[in-house]
């Protein structure tokens, strides 16, 4: 097992050479224990995270984003450690998929950044993503420095997120040639950095330290002691929203065999328990670099236990009772307060939904809170824009609070969090706030609601008459008989409108596509009542078949391009996030309703930067797209070409030297779709 602590703590010599048998360490005075089985209604599931493990090793997990960052040996080309004979390892980024489970993993790297060839990782952020703080060996510019006895040490080096990258990592005023220090884990306020070191004055081995950031910087070191740390070593520290602290260790009484993974309420005041989280974590194997999510019931950890996918692997876990005896997150109290903006009235039955945003701005979490449409590009007959827009107020899935008889609910927001609250009733318009919950005190958010316009709906789809095909961007007109008052209203991808109109009674609806014969028909709307129709246009060429009549009806022909530009990189990054999977998935999903569609899928960037630097990051955004089309099924086989454009075709006025603001460069940075080749077209 020995081979292990090897792998982790590359280039250092370690104290305990010969075995990592569990024994009782003399200098720890702690009071352990197994954590308690869980009730057999609510078991702990273990699932091997084998959609990111490989054959080599893949260990440490940490947040970030939608996802998480790992670190990995995968590599089958390279530099090799010549302890393990596997290659050096580097950070990867797995998003998390519709399910909570990590997915694609990519190769991360930091601007700006001259790593050295040996190993990278691991790493922490914190909770805004902003700040990072990564494992490396002692470097200067890459270059790997060595003390006075020939070793080269791990370092802590910070770096942070800027306009328009991550900064030159700068080394923490606590690192030495002398000793190692390594693991980092930030605190939820970001006021301390867990991590471990064996430097001289511990308990033997490596032992968990914290330091304090004060407005003058990082302080001194500070030993956990005794009751955490024994002769032997302890190592990947993680502490969790609540304050617990999980860690590593082979030096405790109390063990499965191996790494064990303990934790431990209040690391800095007084801790008297140290506990070991049972076989339902641990195995006889090495189990360690521990992390859980702020509701204590979902997390990861590593584990070279047989029947992985690698020599160490990543393991997801649930607990959906939460792990019993782990300090709970800490939460603020919150009062939703909603009233009538014109008289002041409190509203009761108000729905209240409180939803969790993610960075890019989506409702993380739930594919199903989104629509896709393809809209006709202004001015290019030819284009369409994918875009992705988030359902009503009532498709946002159940309220989780309704307004009482004053117009109010209480309830908790787990702090340091983000969310975005949504607040409904019927005859109203609804009403959203963002909210940050970065303090200790209390909230108390008002929504005043204003009456909503009269909405009569009417709704329906429209189809070709010889096929039943669906008819995508088609207009729907409403004119009021009486008033005359006109609403217009256009068919969505999959041929369905819905309009909203403001009067009662009977309208004239006349409906228009290119390519078919105009249309209309009688509709008599009523309040409370929704109207649907079925309209059938038929084509303005006599017995045209399917395959003539389909690209008329749903705007996609060969030379078609579809627009993708709603996908936000990071700066010089090829990685794809989940707000860029999000439409990709639109992508697959028009694919797969195309069984023989071939494309060209084109990176295009603005024209800000190095000419040749943004043709490669073009390059390689088209092909990391192609990738996870590939991975998500798609045939590789001639389907998709990927190329990118760098910045030689802006779409706007942006082009190389013109003043511009960031909104519009972002306009020129984007996915686009050519349409190669449609093929048989299905049966609708």
């Amino acid at each position: 097992m020995f081979r292990k602590l090897i792998l982790l703590l590359p280039l250092l010599l370690l104290a305990c050479a010969a075995t990592l048998s569990a024994q009782q360490s003399s200098k720890s005075k702690s009071k352990d224990r197994f954590r308690e089985k869980d009730d057999r209604r609510y078991p702990v599931r273990i699932i091997n995270a084998d959609e990111i493990n490989q054959e080599g090793s893949d260990y440490a997990p940490a947040y970030y984003k939608e996802g998480i960052m790992f670190v990995s040996s995968r590599e089958k080309n390279g530099p090799r450690d010549p302890k393990t004979n596997q290659t050096y390892s580097e950070l990867y980024y797995a998003f998390f998929d519709y399910n909570g489970d990590p997915s694609f993993p990519q190769k991360f790297e930091f601007n700006e950044m001259k790593k050295s060839s040996y190993h990278e990782g691991p790493v922490c952020f914190s909770r805004d993503n902003k700040v990072a703080f990564i494992t490396r060996n002692n470097n200067k510019d890459g270059v790997v420095k060595a003390n006075k006895s020939g070793k080269s040490t791990l370092k802590i080096y910070e770096t942070r997120y800027g306009r328009p990258d991550w900064t030159r990592p700068a080394e923490l005023p606590f690192n030495s040639d002398d000793y190692s220090c390594m693991h980092p884990s930030l605190s939820a306020d970001g006021s301390k950095l867990f991590f471990a070191s064996d430097m001289p004055g511990g308990y033997g081995g490596y032992d968990i330290y914290y330091v304090e950031r004060s407005s003058s910087g990082w302080g001194a070191p500070v030993n956990l002691g005794p009751v955490i740390n024994t002769d032997k070593q302890e190592i990947f520290p993680y502490i969790s929203q609540s304050g617990s602290l999980f860690f590593t260790s082979n030096g405790r009484p109390l063990t499965l065999g191996g790494l064990d993974i303990y934790y431990v309420n209040n690391p800095l005041n007084n801790p008297e328990e140290v506990v070991n989280l049972g076989d339902q974590i641990n195995s006889d194997a090495d189990d360690m670099a521990f992390i859980i999510d702020d509701a204590g019931k979902n997390g990861f950890f590593t584990s070279n236990r047989a029947r992985g996918s690698g020599k160490d692997d990543i393991y997801r876990f649930e607990a959906p009772r939460g792990l019993d005896g782990i300090s709970k997150p800490e939460v603020n109290p919150a009062q939703i307060i909603v009233t009538n903006a014109k008289t002041g009235a409190p509203l009761q039955r108000a729905a209240i939904r409180i939803l969790q945003p993610s960075e890019d701005g989506f409702v993380s979490g739930n594919k199903d809170f989104y629509t896709i449409d393809l809209f006709p590009v202004q001015d290019k007959p030819n284009a369409l824009s994918l875009q992705l827009t988030r359902r009503g107020a009532d498709d946002l899935g159940a309220a989780d609070l309704y307004s009482n008889v004053e117009g109010k609910a209480r309830t908790e927001f787990t702090r340091y969090h983000n969310y975005l609250v949504v607040v409904s009733l019927d005859g109203f318009s609804p009403k959203e706030r963002l909210i940050t919950v970065d303090s200790e005190d209390g909230l108390t958010l008002r929504f005043a609601l204003s009456e909503a316009p009269v909405c009569n709906r009417a709704g329906g789809i429209v189809a070709t008459t010889e096929f039943g095909t669906r008819i995508v961007n088609a207009t729907v007109k409403f004119v009021h008989r009486m008033s005359g008052h006109v609403e217009t209203v256009r068919t969505n991808w999959n041929g369905e409108f819905d309009a909203c109109l403001p009067e009662e009674g009977e309208y004239i609806a006349y409906v228009e596509r290119q390519g078919f014969r105009e249309d209309n028909f009688r509709v008599n709307v009523k309040k409370g009542d929704r109207t649907y129709n079925e309209i059938r246009l038929q084509s303005l060429t006599p017995g045209a078949s399917i395959e003539a009549t389909m690209p008329l009806a749903n705007g996609i022909q060969e030379g078609s391009v579809i627009i993708l530009d709603k996908i936000f990189y990071e700066y010089n990054k090829a990685t794809l996030n989940q707000s860029a999977v999000r439409y990709l998935d639109a992508l697959l999903e028009l694919l797969k309703r195309y069984p023989e569609m071939e494309i060209d899928l084109i990176a295009h960037t603005d024209t800000r930067g190095d000419t040749q630097l943004n043709q490669e990051l073009t390059d390689a955004r088209a092909k990391n797209a192609k990738t996870y089309l590939v991975f998500r099924g798609v045939s590789p086989e001639g389907r998709i070409n990927a190329y990118g454009k760098g910045e030689s075709e802006p779409r706007n006025r942006c082009t190389e030297g013109v003043e511009c603001s960031d909104e519009e460069h972002q306009q020129n940075n984007r996915l686009e779709v050519r349409i190669r080749k449609v093929g048989r077209v299905p049966r609708p």
